[in-house]
């Protein structure tokens, strides 16, 4: 398991970063769908944190609102994980380590939806169940399209989603992550994984059911560096 408050640190300090000023805040997406009017940053279920560090941002997903302008250590010392997680991707992007760690906006995460489809298909094909951590109501809803609602399921935190249909199929709890991944033969999960730390049980479970696991979004660009993990955001800046 992988500490990333570690890994900030240490990339702070091989750089002489850990004096450096970084600035962190709640941001507004201006996300736009004439079919879609449920995304969790438009419902103030979630919020987008990004760090400004240097000429490079960096995001990162929470829950919860935090504001922040000092020093790169008090950061570290904060032990905010979505704060250290936003720092981070900001840093890597400075040191062109990482790249797409600035969300997409508009009607973006939908033309995002459907590159994730042909993807798929083009790498696995049609015929498998997908499931999905995390409720990003474009790409379920690209994927019931697709691949039919029979052979899709997900997983959400948020009780206004779970036991619920959206997008066509049943919302189950965030503590069905587990059956989610054995039922399943490909798994897309939210990068946002990384800021809440539930990443290493997701992966814990992929692991000992062997199954396949794409994570997507800008939170997760500073994890899937260090992991290796595989990552898709067809339109993050």
């Amino acid at each position: 398991m992988i500490d990333f408050k570690l890994e900030l640190e240490k990339i702070a300090k091989e750089n002489n970063f850990l004096n450096e000023t970084v600035e962190i805040k709640p941001i507004n997406i201006d996300l736009k769908s004439k079919t879609i009017n449920d995304y969790p940053l438009m419902n103030g279920k979630e919020f987008l944190l990004r760090a400004f560090f240097k000429n490079s941002v960096g995001d990162a997903f929470t829950d919860n609102l935090a504001e922040f302008k000092g020093k790169i250590s008090d950061v570290i010392s904060s032990k905010n994980n979505p704060m250290i997680i936003a720092t981070l991707n900001a840093v890597m992007r400075h040191l062109k380590i990482i790249e797409k760690t600035e969300h997409c906006n508009k009607d973006e995460p939908e033309l995002c939806a459907k590159e994730l489809e042909t993807y798929l298909l083009n790498s696995v094909g049609k015929d498998v169940k997908i499931g999905i951590i995390g409720y990003h109501p474009a790409i379920i809803k690209q994927m019931v399209l697709t691949f039919g609602k029979e052979n899709v399921i997900a997983t959400d935190m948020d009780l206004e989603n779970i036991g619920r249909i959206k997008q066509g199929i049943f919302i189950m709890h965030g503590e069905m992550n587990e059956y989610l991944v054995e039922n399943s033969d490909i798994i897309l999960s939210t990068g946002s994984t990384v800021a809440n730390e539930t990443l290493f049980e997701i992966l814990n479970f992929s692991k000992k059911y062997g199954k396949k696991i794409i994570f997507y979004g800008t939170t997760i660009a500073c994890a899937a560096e260090i992991l290796g993990l595989e990552r898709f955001c067809a339109l993050g800046k």
